[in-house]
């Protein structure tokens, strides 16, 4: 796969993904994602998406401001 942005080979990878919710701030690290080898473009997959909207709906029940976690697996 060729990235859309700079022509790049995208490759499978991890990303880091930043949420501000406006009342909270969550980082989750070590998610699946396609990344480009040039421009380094993220691309989630619908499942990677999911997960990450779980940890910040987790953080928001919990009241976190700043939760930063690695997604496991």
């Amino acid at each position: 796969m060729k990235c859309a942005f700079c022509g790049g080979d995208v490759k499978a990878g991890k990303a880091t993904v930043s949420v501000d919710t406006g009342e909270r701030v969550v980082v989750v690290r070590s998610v699946p994602a396609r990344v480009c080898d040039q421009c380094g473009e993220e691309w989630l997959s619908d499942k990677s998406a999911e997960a990450v909207e779980k940890v910040v709906k987790k953080a928001k029940r919990d009241r976190a401001e700043v939760e930063v976690v690695a997604l496991a697996g």
